[in-house]
């Protein structure tokens, strides 16, 4: 894994697994900096994908939008205005930003995967909640999360109740223990083994916090590590996916 990796021909930037919460502490707030600090390094790139679960938490209601991530907004902003191309794929925790994202950056609708084409290769792009099975409380909040039923009941409570229930439900966001990764590795080959008669060439993915590339047919799946501790994220250059630790902010 490259540590403060940077290239000037690069493609592609993906972001997953933040988890950036309403209010921050000290620590979390380095981690949005050096965030920021990334997005502003990698802005102008052709492609820069997050990979859902950037906040823990968020919703819409006709006359309110969640406060504390302005400055989060602002840095894609920039991303945009530079010329990238901006790409969400809904995470458990916040696949309700999906239309308020659509709306300010023309991303995918509902926040459904996406796949790019990138030298020659097909990119297929997806949260992996669901995918490899981490957890009962991961699957039934996603279950929640991703029915209309779930939205519109959502949409009859309290924001602050709301709020409360999600900060309840979804936990503590962590890096995963050395036997839950070596869990995810092996579910990780079996499920590419399985799955032979794909249309892409390369699936990226978040969500289990552990950074990890699996090959088989001729397919390769890749996990993130997440923008916790540490810091990870990933790179497209030269027809290959670099994955990268942050060392210091401001240095990605």
């Amino acid at each position: 894994m490259d540590s403060n990796y940077t290239d000037a021909k690069a493609r592609a930037l993906f972001l997953a697994d933040s988890h950036f919460h309403v209010e921050r502490s000290p620590a979390e707030e380095f981690r949005m900096t050096a965030f920021i600090d990334i997005l502003d390094q990698y802005k102008g790139i052709e492609h820069v994908v997050l990979l859902g679960d950037i906040v823990d938490f968020w919703f819409d209601y006709p006359h309110f939008m969640m406060k504390g991530y302005e400055p989060i907004l602002t840095a894609l902003d920039r991303v945009r205005e530079a010329g990238s191309r901006l790409h969400f794929i809904g995470g458990n925790h916040d696949i309700w930003a999906a239309d308020f994202l659509h709306r300010r950056y023309a991303t995918a609708p509902q926040g459904e995967p996406v796949t790019l084409e990138l030298d020659g290769q097909r990119i297929f792009c997806t949260h992996g909640d669901g995918l490899l099975g981490r957890d009962f409380l991961y699957k039934g909040f996603r279950a929640v999360v991703r029915h209309p039923a779930g939205v519109l009941i959502a949409k009859s409570l309290h924001p602050e109740l709301l709020y409360a229930f999600s900060t309840w439900l979804s936990g503590h966001s962590r890096h995963s223990t050395r036997d839950e990764a070596e869990g995810i590795e092996n579910k990780a080959r079996r499920w590419l083994e399985r799955h032979q008669d794909v249309d892409w060439d390369h699936l990226i993915m978040g969500h289990v916090h552990h950074p990890f590339t699996t090959e088989a047919h001729g397919r390769r799946m890749t996990t993130l590590g997440g923008w916790l501790d540490p810091l990870q994220y990933a790179i497209w250059s030269g027809g290959e996916l670099h994955q990268c630790t942050v060392t210091s902010t401001g240095n990605g």
